[in-house]
């Protein structure tokens, strides 16, 4: 057996509440596999939102496993594969069949679009593959930190999109410059296995006063997605990515504080949680 859970009956049987979370991570892999599918065909818009479904899930495993206290070390593998396909493999193939392996718009170049998309597979694995091997159970008492090292493959696959998005928005429809694309690639991919720090919005407080503001906020975000789904997405995707400078000084002035400790050397912590 894969799982073994503790039992006073010593019996073969799992409580069904211990597999949701490992139900969860299933489908968020078959999402992933899907964009992979469209990808192929192709259906840009439909392979875009293997990734985004995939995104969605990956959020709600690792918190239904907090929820049901069913995490196990099974459950953080098989989340870190299916963030490995679902967000390193399946942008890298939507990328390369939109454009980065297009022989008739790379030409002799074409090696750089593959070099692009390899490099941001092989940073993402290796991102996944340090966390796997650092993972430990959270001690009592600690709270996720505010800040993630570097850029969580969740967000990179929806940033490293951002071109494809504004393409098959119905508002821009624009098609970056293929060299804009490509250094694009590489930035996210490398911010991946950086060590700059980025907000975690796991433990976001927002003030009384700013709740109607923000609750106004997010009614226009929804209004601009019924809209232009993709323009919006690419849009919120990009806001994240700006907020690079302002995660530095904060982190900075946290540590300064001594509200956050130093990472650990070699460790991206917060990407993918312990699922059961």
């Amino acid at each position: 057996m894969f799982l073994k859970y503790p039992s006073k009956t010593h019996n073969r049987e799992i409580p069904i509440r211990h597999l949701v979370p490992n139900f969860i991570t299933t489908l968020s892999l078959c999402a992933g596999l899907s964009a992979i599918h469209f990808a192929l065909k192709p259906d840009w818009d439909r392979a875009i939102m293997g990734v985004i479904i995939a995104a969605v899930l990956d959020g709600l495993d690792g918190r239904a496993a907090r929820l049901l206290r069913a995490t196990s070390k099974f459950g953080t593998v098989l989340d870190s594969l299916a963030d490995f396909l679902a967000f390193g493999v399946a942008p890298a193939i939507i990328l390369h069949q939109w454009r980065l392996g297009d022989k008739e718009a790379m030409g002799e170049w074409d090696f750089i679009g593959l070099a692009a998309v390899m490099t941001f597979v092989l940073c993402s694995a290796l991102r996944l593959a340090r966390f796997t091997a650092a993972a430990k159970p959270s001690k009592p008492g600690t709270g996720p930190s505010r800040f993630f090292v570097g850029l969580p493959t969740p967000a990179a696959a929806a940033i490293v999109l951002i071109p494809a998005m504004i393409k098959e928005s119905r508002l821009l429809e624009a098609e970056l410059p293929l060299y804009v694309v490509i250094a694009h690639t590489f930035f996210v991919a490398l911010l991946q296995i950086s060590r700059q720090p980025l907000y975690s919005f796991k433990r976001l407080r927002v003030h009384r006063r700013a709740i109607v503001p923000l609750m106004t906020v997010v009614g226009l975000i929804v209004v601009c997605a019924i809209k232009d789904f993709w323009a919006t997405l690419a849009g919120l995707a990009f806001v994240y990515l700006l907020t690079l400078p302002f995660s530095i000084t904060s982190y900075r002035k946290a540590r300064a504080s001594g509200l956050e400790s130093a990472p650990p050397p070699a460790i991206v912590p917060d990407d993918a949680q312990p699922v059961g």
